[in-house]
């Protein structure tokens, strides 16, 4: 049975904006990804969305990416 220490929000392999844990930076496989809004670093998924931020043109809806492969979270050190 696998236990998972809780945050604010859930379990705390998962990471989003709002899950109170301050502001971090997500690398995949050892490189920075910048507009990540959720980040699973057990099953190993980062959902972000690309610079320049594009408009699905039926949706209305920002159009976001999926990377997959090793994500380490780090936690900001000035805390921004």
């Amino acid at each position: 049975m696998v236990e998972f220490k809780l945050t604010k929000l859930g379990p705390s392999h998962i990471h989003t904006p709002h899950d109170g844990g301050g502001a971090r930076d997500v690398f995949v496989d050892g490189k920075k990804v910048e507009g990540v809004f959720y980040a699973d670093t057990k099953r190993g998924i980062v959902d972000y969305w690309p610079k320049p931020m594009r408009i699905h043109k039926r949706g209305k809806r920002p159009i976001s990416r999926r990377l997959r492969g090793h994500v380490e979270v780090v936690r900001k050190a000035d805390g921004r």
